[in-house]
């Protein structure tokens, strides 16, 4: 039988594949920690993986991956590799199964945000004068506490007012009648 070349993105590590077997059961006897927890019965898409290139290359999708991926391979480029095979040369990407980068089932690997630490030194510090400012300002800071002095003072707030009769006009009286 033919050898088919098949290349790991992003490692760019080359290996050979047979066309019988499906790319899961082919890509765990090369040593590649590929996650599946049904097994290969197509029912929890663990083991997605994306097509780089050679995408004609691949076994036409079965109805189990439809169900689980839906018939959006043209816009993700994603298939199971569980229940693919390969017929012809392929680059394919498994970083979704990359321990490192992977936070969960059915998640896309994250990267780790950046995180800048400030020291105690360069956090300033306010002092009980710029406090004093703060309350003496107008605006919203403690804006209840100056409600409860201002308690003679009665709000308008616009409501208890009676709609408006609505006005008819003489044309629409006569086509009531």
């Amino acid at each position: 039988m033919n050898k088919i070349k098949c290349t790991l993105w992003p490692s760019g590590e080359v290996i050979e594949l047979n066309q019988t077997e499906t790319l899961l059961t082919q890509l765990k006897a090369q040593g590649k920690k590929i996650k599946s927890s049904c097994g290969g019965c197509a029912s929890c898409s663990d083991c997605v993986f994306i097509v780089k290139s050679g995408e004609e290359n691949l076994t036409p999708q079965t109805f189990e991956e439809l169900r689980l991926l839906g018939n959006v391979f043209h816009i993700t480029k994603e298939r199971l590799s569980c229940q693919t095979k390969v017929v012809g040369d392929v680059t394919i990407d498994i970083s979704l199964h990359d321990k490192n980068t992977f936070t969960g089932k059915n998640e896309k690997p994250v990267s780790k945000p950046n995180v800048i630490l400030k020291k105690k030194e360069d956090i300033p510090v306010i002092s009980q004068e710029d406090k004093s400012q703060e309350k003496n300002s107008p605006g919203w800071f403690k804006h209840w506490e100056k409600d409860q002095d201002n308690k003679d003072t009665v709000k308008k707030l616009g409501g208890n007012k009676r709609p408006k009769p609505f006005q008819y006009s003489d044309s629409d009286k006569d086509q009531k009648e």
